[in-house]
């Protein structure tokens, strides 16, 4: 089937699978001990196989994981080479243990022009209960070193919601340094983790619903009123520093996912959308990384439709506009969407844009035609995205 393409909103991520050790909220794919030499290779492997389906060249280029920051400056030269030299912004996600002021520099150098580094807190207790391997002191340390090295696009990870911590020194400290992005998540407690262990066997305290409730408004309002805006439901930024792969994601783009465990979404030109997940782990995808197994799922347009709009209300910034995306998927919006969008309004979760809101292509939006969501709704976000698909019976 045909791809129908946008370059503006194209993005490639990599999954880079090491870790040195196992937070004990983490239940994401990683490897721990394995070998990451000719990671790089095994990636190219992959990409000569599937970069004909992507006749473009991708506007952002993302290192995730696991923790990419294991991987040596020369391989990461060489996959920007290969995958992206001119992406626009090239993201690299890093734990503070890994970094030195010398290896800042080389990636710099390299190519990649974001930081995303995985603090999660600036108390020892707090890291301690969280199992990172870090101190708040280096932590800090990294951040000045990232800067010293020329990073002016920086992105810290906090996790709220843990018994016991105090957010507002860190995030006053991180305005202080002028750092233009904050991700914000609410701890969760995933099965089969260690922190559900250490839970059961009374060596952590459980957070309970209702403090965590609240931990998520004390971060909306703090970092309101230190100048960040809430433009994703756990990502806040300063004027001109939002993520611009992460907003490939909401706002219907298409991106490649390579390596062991990523995943990609492809629009089709009738509208539906195919999304793939490579399943195999990190040995088996080795042995021949273009055949190694994958999931994959197809929605027709109309699902695909319900899709966007559901999952479009994440960016609390550009919002959705039903009419352009029931053009891109070549389906009618579905009965009961505009009821919904009322009911959610009166609720206070949702509002209508007004006649000359937003600027370039959203200015002037007729105010029925773009909802999105407010700073009290971005609570419900799930609840809200549960009851648009359900339109889909």
């Amino acid at each position: 089937m045909n791809l129908l393409y946008n370059n503006s909103k194209s993005g490639v991520y990599i999954h880079v699978p090491f870790c040195r050790r196992r937070c004990s909220y983490c239940d994401f794919y990683f490897e721990i001990g394995r070998s990451r030499a000719n990671f790089e290779r095994y990636i190219q492997q992959e990409w000569d196989f599937r970069k004909d389906s992507w006749p473009f060249e991708p506007q952002t280029l993302y290192f995730g994981g696991g923790t990419p920051s294991l991987l040596v400056p020369e391989q990461i030269g060489a996959l920007i080479r290969i995958l992206a030299p001119n992406a626009r912004e090239i993201t690299l996600e890093a734990n503070p243990e890994d970094l030195n002021p010398e290896y800042l520099k080389q990636i710099r150098q390299l190519g990649v022009n974001r930081l995303s580094l995985g603090i999660q807190s600036f108390e020892d207790p707090i890291l301690t209960y969280l199992g990172r391997n870090h101190s708040s002191k280096q932590a800090k340390e990294c951040i000045s070193q990232a800067q010293e090295a020329g990073f002016k696009r920086i992105s810290v990870d906090i996790i709220a919601g843990v018994p016991g911590e105090n957010l507002e020194p860190g995030f006053e400290w991180l305005h202080e340094q002028k750092i233009g992005h904050i991700s914000s998540y609410l701890l969760t407690v995933e099965p089969n983790t260690p922190l559900v262990k250490l839970i059961q066997k009374k060596r952590r305290q459980e957070p309970q619903h209702d403090f965590q409730a609240d931990a998520y408004g004390q971060v909306q309002n703090q970092l309101k009123i230190l100048g960040y805006e809430q433009y994703e439901v756990s990502s806040y930024a300063l004027p001109g520093q939002e993520s611009q792969h992460n907003r490939v994601y909401w706002s219907q783009g298409i991106y490649l996912g390579l390596g062991p465990g990523a995943h990609s979404m492809m629009l089709n030109s009738d509208g539906s959308v195919t999304r793939r997940h490579t399943t195999a782990k990190l040995g088996e995808w080795q042995v021949d990384p273009k055949k190694a197994p994958f999931e994959e799922e197809q929605l027709s347009p109309k699902e695909a439709l319900l899709e966007a709009l559901a999952f479009g209300l994440r960016d609390l910034k550009r919002g959705i506009n039903p009419s352009d995306l029931a053009k891109r998927h070549q389906s009618p919006i579905p009965t009961g969407f505009e009821d919904l969008m009322s009911r959610f309004e009166n609720s206070g979760w949702i509002r209508h844009s007004h006649p000359g809101e937003g600027q370039g292509p959203d200015a002037g939006l007729r105010w029925h035609d773009k909802y999105i969501v407010t700073p009290k709704g971005a609570a419900f976000l799930d609840a809200i995205a549960r009851e648009i698909l359900s339109l889909l019976s």
